[in-house]
């Protein structure tokens, strides 16, 4: 029995964003650490990890910045970036069938919105028959307006999807009746998919609020109002 985790870690959208990734861990694993601690779900102690501390497990590092969905053919010679995430996926599946996970008798995944895109094309690469369950971790994003009324997080994934070529990765059923960017939510493509799935999210999920609904810019709006309030207090007023 086998149990892999995608490894989470957000998006570029441009090429910009794209090379301040490029020399860290999730831009490159000449970066990544030799030894990584398995928690939670990956534990091997049965007292933290009572259903899978038996089980084979596998971590899968991140490292393109689209959820494994690019494939830019072109490199810009200027920056030498590759936007490949499709291609380094299908590569990391194809390495581990070669080392016998084909042999596995049930499969299990854990992850975020990787999970959720990839989870029936990852299905279609085992043999028939093999049992294949996926568990999506903080991977729902709701597409809404930020506090401001604008679709920040729309175009976020519009961006995402357009830097790195994803819309031939992503799911047809989706791309077929909307555009590629919104087919990063799941809520438009998860009653399409054949994979049994469970998601798990949390009810105020850190990421979302700062980066989907942009709650800094009302803290930002708040210390620029009370630096304003302080300084007109400070200031020799008379009333009369």
């Amino acid at each position: 029995m086998l149990l892999q985790k995608e490894q989470g870690g957000g998006w570029c959208t441009n090429v910009a964003t794209c090379r301040a990734r490029k020399n860290t861990r999730l831009g490159s694993s000449k970066q990544m650490a030799n030894q990584l601690a398995f928690s939670g779900l990956l534990s091997n102690l049965q007292k933290f990890n009572p259903d899978f501390y038996n089980w084979n497990r596998i971590k899968v590092m991140y490292c393109d910045g689209s959820s494994f969905t690019g494939d830019v053919e072109a490199v810009n010679p200027a920056t030498n970036l590759h936007f490949r995430g499709a291609r380094i996926f299908a590569a990391v599946i194809d390495d581990l069938l070669e080392k016998g996970m084909k042999n596995a008798a049930n499969g299990g995944s854990a992850g975020g919105l990787t999970s959720i895109l990839h989870c029936d094309s990852f299905r279609a690469l085992l043999p028939i028959g093999t049992k294949v369950k996926y568990l999506s971790d903080a991977g729902y994003f709701i597409n809404t307006k930020d506090v401001s009324g604008t679709q920040h997080i729309e175009a976020f994934y519009n961006d995402v999807v357009t830097t790195h070529g994803s819309v031939k990765n992503l799911p047809i059923s989706c791309t077929s009746k909307m555009g590629p960017g919104l087919c990063f939510f799941p809520q438009n493509m998860a009653q399409q998919i054949q994979t049994p799935l469970f998601l798990v999210n949390a009810a105020y999920d850190s990421w979302q609020l700062s980066s989907s609904l942009q709650i800094n810019k009302i803290l930002k709006f708040t210390r620029f109002f009370e630096i304003k309030v302080a300084q007109l207090l400070d200031t020799d007023v008379n009333f009369h």
